[in-house]
């Protein structure tokens, strides 16, 4: 077996001494303002939403939440987090997984609950929103009941330290 020598990659920002750019401060992820493209049927007042699921493998995904790889597994083995896969089993989060950890962080950080907590607490406010999903499909058409529920589950959200940005 012969193997080929290796040949020697030079540092691309040329000298050894200089240092990688630092991570931005804001790293939250928003979404994409609407255009005003006549090209593409956007208006002033219309939003293009475009759905986009598992969009961040592992590595990048902590490095968006500034915590450890191992810590995002251990919130999937514990089922608090369930990221997409690619055929490779590449795990894959999406914006919606951010989300979801952030309030994990917060929950257990700024709250003081431990895992199971955080997992009840996760179920609550999953059901709350499922209610609240509920409400407004029965009261589609009536926006000042849609208002008035939009309201009362605000309060309901801030009464528990909740976020209310769901």
């Amino acid at each position: 077996m012969n193997q080929q020598p290796r040949t020697r990659v030079e540092n691309r920002a040329g000298t050894p001494d200089q240092t990688p750019p630092t991570r931005p401060n804001n790293t939250d992820i928003s979404p994409a303002q609407p255009t005003n493209d006549p090209a593409n049927g956007l208006g002033s007042n219309d939003q293009a939403v475009i759905e986009v699921q598992g969009v961040y493998i592992i590595s990048v995904a902590a490095r968006i939440l500034d915590m450890h790889p191992q810590t995002l597994r251990k919130y999937e083995r514990l089922g608090l987090i369930n990221p997409g896969r690619t055929i490779g089993m590449l795990r894959l989060y999406s914006t919606e997984d951010i989300k979801k950890v952030r309030l994990i962080r917060y929950l257990s950080d700024e709250l003081g609950l431990n895992l199971a907590g955080v997992e009840f607490a996760l179920a609550a406010f999953d059901n709350m929103s499922a209610i609240k999903q509920r409400m407004d499909g029965r009261l589609e058409g009536i926006p000042a009941a849609q208002q008035v529920v939009q309201e009362e589950m605000d309060l309901l959200f801030n009464s528990l330290n909740l976020p209310v940005d769901r």
